[in-house]
């Protein structure tokens, strides 16, 4: 997962093709490490799919959570070609991958009971 730190940076990831996911987070946030095992599968799952995050606290990434209006932390926000299509507050790992999978268009990587990877 990249992470952004200006607001430029954010601007040009959420104009981009294709589906892209905003995480904002804080280092303090529990509930944000207690997702994130569950966000690298999704990560994984999802390789067209592009996952940033920005920490609220920061300086230069605080813009980015002021024009999504994260404040309750993990927040998602889901994009689909510029535009916002979902958003998700909260370690809500159902709904985070219902929002993504709405979205998602390209190659879905599973993983089989013996952990492999498998396309569908």
């Amino acid at each position: 997962m990249e992470e952004l730190h200006d607001h430029v940076s954010y601007l040009k990831a959420s104009d981009a093709d294709g589906v892209t996911v905003f995480e904002a987070t804080t280092t303090w946030c529990s509930q944000c490490k207690a997702i994130a095992p569950f966000v690298a599968k999704l990560i994984k799952k999802y390789p067209e799919a592009r996952f940033y995050n920005y920490d609220t606290d920061s300086v230069s990434a605080g813009a980015i959570a002021q024009e999504l209006g994260a404040n309750l932390m993990p927040t998602f926000h889901i994009f689909k070609d510029g535009m916002l299509q979902d958003s998700v507050t909260g370690a809500k790992a159902k709904e985070l991958e219902k929002a993504i999978s709405d979205a998602y268009t390209g190659k879905i990587v599973e993983e089989d009971e013996g952990g492999e990877h498998v396309e569908n």
